[in-house]
């Protein structure tokens, strides 16, 4: 995923089902950035990431739904630099890796942006 000013790439991931995700971010703006993903009783962030930096940020995402997705810093959501997670929905997979660890309590996946 990458973070510019003031732009989230992509803005929307989908995945297929819950489970334990990591959203790698790359900062390729001039300003700090940061991501955070919130919803269904999640609410997980990395650390501010500097220009140039990146960061990782793995979520377990339990129950199927909408998750919001913005960068916190300074105002930045309101900037434009916010998304979506869809976990279980109908587009579901269409921007992710996934793969099963072969049980059923689900499977491990990372979307490497």
């Amino acid at each position: 995923m990458h973070l510019s000013e003031f732009a989230l790439d992509p803005s929307q991931v989908s995945v297929e089902k819950p489970g334990t995700y990591t959203l790698h971010a790359i900062n390729d703006g001039r300003f700090v950035h940061a991501l955070e993903i919130e919803g269904q009783g999640v609410e997980e962030e990395t650390e501010d990431i500097q220009p140039g930096e990146d960061a990782d940020l793995t979520v377990e995402l339990t129950q199927a739904g909408d998750y919001e997705l913005y960068c916190p810093v300074d105002g930045h959501r309101g900037k434009g630099m916010e998304g979506s997670v869809d976990v279980g929905g109908a587009g579901a997979g269409a921007a992710t890796t996934t793969e099963d660890s072969g049980d059923d309590s689900g499977g491990y996946g990372s979307y490497g942006g």
